[in-house]
């Protein structure tokens, strides 16, 4: 047995360079190869040894640092939203309570129906046709709905006119139409033209009524 005064103790530079030495062997990365075909087989034959070969699997040591230069490898997106924190469950009340607000705001507006304020049979003057009219208040717009029948133009147009009590005064809200709704003219107070005539007009590019009135009433206030 050997003496321990014999043994040499390694000085300082020497136990730094041994502490160097094993620094530099963990960072590099150990990686165990298979052995070629054959070569348990020929070590069998010299040696005498008839075991089977040992499988080797590889072991790869830690990731060597990304050198300088090189590009990162990819994001994974789906793995980054994953890691996010969730919506927090005061968030969602939240917005819940504000969709409940609009509903409530959207049910409680005004969809009341528009107001009638004066209607009005028509009375024939032409040779044919029936109509009615009536004039409605929708949020502070006064319209004039004619719904007419029957009635025949001819080669003219039909168009529908509001005239004073002394038929002294009229005022053209233009030809029929389909919906039969007008919209009165801003100023134009329904009580001073309470009566609704529809007329035939030629296409002669006059603007005046052409006299020829085939409906006429008088609204009631």
């Amino acid at each position: 047995m050997p003496d321990h005064d014999d043994v040499a103790v390694p000085d300082a530079d020497e136990l730094a360079e041994l502490r160097a030495l094993a620094d530099r062997v963990q960072m590099e990365p150990t990686t165990w190869e298979q052995p070629p075909p054959g070569l348990w087989e020929a070590i069998a034959g010299e040696t005498g040894v008839a075991s089977a070969p040992i499988e080797v699997a590889p072991v790869e040591g830690p990731a060597p640092a990304e050198a300088p230069g090189e590009e990162s490898a990819p994001v994974d997106l789906a793995e980054q939203r994953a890691r996010r924190r969730p919506v927090l469950p005061w968030v969602l009340g939240a917005a819940a309570a504000v969709v409940v607000v609009v509903g409530l705001v959207v049910a409680t507006e005004d969809t009341s129906d528009p107001t009638s304020l004066a209607s009005a049979p028509l009375d024939r003057l032409g040779p044919a046709g029936t109509g009615e009219a009536e004039l409605v208040d929708d949020d502070g717009t006064l319209s004039l709905r004619v719904d007419t029948d029957g009635l025949d133009a001819g080669d003219g147009f039909l168009e529908v006119w509001v005239i004073d009590p002394d038929v002294t005064r009229l005022v053209s809200l233009g030809p029929l139409r389909p919906d039969g709704t007008y919209d009165l003219p801003p100023g134009l107070d329904p009580e001073e033209f309470p009566v609704v005539d529809v007329s035939v007009e030629p296409l002669d590019g006059d603007p005046t009524h052409s006299g020829d009135s085939v409906l006429r009433g008088q609204l009631e206030f």
